[in-house]
């Protein structure tokens, strides 16, 4: 069902357009069945109502959009990252890693919540350009990003993770004068072929890994098990 209501936002545009054609095409044949009349002195209506369709439609689609971007990243958010995992449920392996920027707090104390809004966006940046096409993004909330690898054993999460890590620490962020470095902390957890995913579980599995890693910072830890 919630695929079902995706694709119909996702292609509402392409739906009401050809709901359109199909009202015209309707129209067309009964004026002819019955008026014979060639003069389509209502086809001017008809096209208006298609454009006001077509409308219609990009402007859903951007609206449901929006409700599953972060606004400052440009990154899923929440609402999307369990959308998809649930979809994932079935889909094994499955791996999730929870990224956290280290120390992010001095870093709004010392240049402001403006710079720390533009690290967090550059630091999207290096998500995007580190991770594979079908890999979801998310922002989580403040400093802390998900990443959801679909049909990613744990080695090769690690393999991306790590990857993630050291662009980041070599990375230098900027904004107008200020310029600065970061680290960040991770945490991993992955399921096995054919095994069923608990959401809450497995979230918590990852989260209790990146808590362990932020204590030694820039750092990675697997969850066991």
């Amino acid at each position: 069902m919630i695929w079902v209501k995706k694709s119909m936002y996702k292609h509402a545009p392409v739906i009401l357009v050809s709901g359109g054609l199909i009202l015209w095409l309707i129209t067309f044949l009964m004026d002819r069945y019955y008026h014979h009349n060639h003069d389509l002195v209502w086809m001017p209506f008809v096209i208006i109502q298609m454009i006001v369709s077509a409308i219609c439609g990009i402007m859903i689609k951007k609206f449901y959009q929006q409700a599953q971007t972060d606004m400052l990243t440009g990154l899923c958010n929440r609402r999307y990252f369990h959308e998809k995992l649930s979809g994932l449920k079935t889909k094994t392996p499955v791996s999730l890693i929870l990224i956290d920027i280290d120390n992010f707090k001095s870093i709004n104390d010392t240049y402001g919540h403006i710079t720390g809004d533009q690290i967090l966006r550059q630091f999207a940046d290096i998500l995007q350009n580190n991770t594979r096409g079908n890999d979801v993004i998310t922002r989580w909330g403040g400093e802390e990003f998900a990443v959801i690898l679909p049909q990613t054993d744990v080695k090769e999460a690690f393999k991306i993770a790590d990857r993630i890590r050291k662009k980041a620490e070599e990375h230098i962020f900027f904004y107008e004068k200020i310029i600065c470095s970061i680290t960040v902390s991770v945490g991993i957890a992955s399921t096995k072929n054919k095994e069923d995913i608990d959401i809450e579980q497995f979230f918590k599995i990852a989260d209790k890994a990146l808590y362990k890693a932020k204590e030694k910072k820039n750092f990675i830890i697997v969850a066991e098990g």
